[in-house]
């Protein structure tokens, strides 16, 4: 069976050469659609540079568009790849909680941004502005779920305990970093003031 699966990377090497220079030429061309909010043209050229193989924040870039196109689905598939290749970066996570919320993927939302805390904690740069983002995220999707306690079974097929817990153990855990962060803060202006 091996020799079946070399035979296919050869032919497919044969007849796929990519051209280095001109992936490269497609991811800045993407990158500049991008910014300049042509999304669908940015994908256009991404698309060409993932299919040859090209570095995964293609497939960021790409996702982010997919998103801002409301291809959550293709969005979540790049997302996947990007946090395959790197689980460390929070973002990602987040990110792709958007696109879960979207497409209504209450549960796969609410893991995402459990593992977005989980590794902003590890992250040695506290950024509020995410804080409040995952927050607000948690307690619209605890709003939501209050709302339709009732039905939660049959229409995210989660229980109303389990996924409220969930919840909860996220806003938890970020009242801890915002107080370890309001410590830091208050114990690095002491020292400052001791120094002078």
């Amino acid at each position: 069976m091996k020799w079946f699966v070399n035979l296919g990377m050869q032919f497919k090497s044969r007849f796929s050469k990519s051209n280095p220079a001109q992936d490269l030429i497609d991811l800045e061309k993407g990158k500049q659609l991008y910014l300049a909010s042509k999304f669908h043209d940015a994908v256009l050229h991404l698309d060409v540079a993932a299919n040859s193989g090209f570095n995964i924040a293609v497939y960021e870039l790409r996702a982010k568009c997919f998103q801002k196109l409301d291809y959550h689905y293709k969005a979540i598939e790049d997302f996947d790849k990007v946090i395959e290749d790197n689980p460390l970066k929070f973002l990602n996570y987040y990110s792709r909680a958007i696109s879960k919320n979207a497409i209504f993927d209450l549960q796969g939302q609410i893991e995402d941004l459990h593992n977005c805390i989980y590794y902003y904690k590890k992250n040695k740069n506290i950024e509020s502005a995410i804080l409040k983002n995952l927050e607000r995220d948690l307690l619209t999707a605890e709003n939501y779920v209050e709302g339709i306690k009732n039905n939660i079974a049959s229409i995210h097929n989660v229980s109303y305990a389990e996924i409220k817990n969930h919840i909860n153990e996220c806003l938890l855990q970020i009242r801890r970093i915002k107080l370890r962060a309001r410590r830091f803060k208050s114990q690095r202006s002491t020292e400052i003031l001791l120094e002078n």
